[in-house]
């Protein structure tokens, strides 16, 4: 998957994250709840910074992040 194709999970709305392989619309919720409630936390920068950071969110494990890892991209 080029670049350009990938999604980025720090800015993505739930309706790109559900095309995440394994991702429902469950899932793809809990990763945008995180990351708001990530930000109001005022921890500064972005709540996810690599792949692996997504297993904070509930229900995403480190099979889920293998199956969608070339697909994402974090700025």
């Amino acid at each position: 998957m080029e670049l350009e194709g990938r999604i980025n999970p720090n800015s993505a709305p739930a309706a790109s994250l559900v095309r995440l392989r394994g991702i429902g619309m469950s899932r793809a919720a809990a990763i945008v709840a995180y990351r708001e409630s990530f930000r109001r936390s005022g921890e500064g920068g972005p709540a996810f910074q690599g792949p692996n950071d997504l297993q904070a969110v509930k229900g995403i494990g480190p099979k889920t992040v293998e199956n969608i890892r070339q697909a994402l991209k974090f700025e």
